[in-house]
């Protein structure tokens, strides 16, 4: 006659199976907390070298397509302080096909998708170098309408170029600091999180930007960026 199992025996077999199984929910349990910390610092360095790539790439931009006019800007191509940085520049240019007349807000050029409603631009004559800002309220065809009055005669062939002004800054929320970018006079958007350290120092002789970016005092990329575009020079 065949002798069955004890309870003892099925208590003591029963506990070593617990005692496995939460061995095994344990392990499973590390494994994606490990998993998830994996994913979540690839996601972080993946944000860290996207921002990298837009500061260099708007860094690289500046003063692209305003050579011709670096000897009568009316504004700043690069400003920064401590924690934040602001460049301008162009991306489109074309010349008036006809003259645009004083007290006027008409203005004619090719057509171009570039200039668009709501786009700030600077119209220079280069013989004179008399330059105005403006800005673009509507378009149709190869016709702008301008929001200001032109203060001048621009002949035909004047120059026109919509600008673009990318500003960077640090903000302080909730206790964190958010790196966030700004593009004409849009809002600022949020491009990186728990930003630890940020900034930029500008050198003049080498017309050169240094940058710093750190994040949770960790993760940190640095580097320079030649302003080859840039036609002025900081006091």
């Amino acid at each position: 006659m065949m002798k069955g199992f004890s309870l003892l025996e099925l208590l003591v077999v029963l506990a070593i199976c617990t005692g496995l199984l939460a061995l095994l929910i344990s392990a499973v349990f590390n494994t994606v907390g490990v998993s998830r910390r994996v994913i979540s610092n690839h996601e972080k360095m993946e944000s860290i070298f996207i921002t990298i790539d837009m500061v260099r790439s708007d860094l690289t931009r500046c003063g692209a397509r305003l050579q011709e006019a670096k000897s009568f800007l009316p504004f700043h191509l690069f400003e920064y302080t401590r924690f934040s940085f602001k460049v301008t520049y162009g991306t489109a240019i074309e010349n008036l096909t006809s003259d645009a007349a004083l007290a006027e807000k008409m203005m004619v050029i090719n057509r171009n998708d570039f200039f668009t409603n709501g786009k700030k631009i600077i119209l220079f004559d280069p013989e004179t170098g008399h330059n105005e800002t403006n800005e673009i309220i509507a378009r149709k065809g190869d016709q702008l309408t301008l929001a200001d009055n032109l203060q001048a005669v621009f002949p035909k062939n004047s120059v026109v170029v919509a600008l673009k002004e990318v500003e960077y800054k640090v903000y302080s929320q909730e206790g964190r600091k958010i790196l966030k970018r700004k593009i004409n006079k849009g809002y600022f958007q949020p491009l990186l999180e728990n930003v630890t350290n940020f900034f930029v120092y500008f050198y003049p002789e080498a017309n050169s930007v240094f940058y710093m970016v750190e994040v949770g005092y960790r993760e940190q990329v640095r580097g320079y960026v030649f302003l080859t575009n840039m036609t002025e020079m900081m006091p």
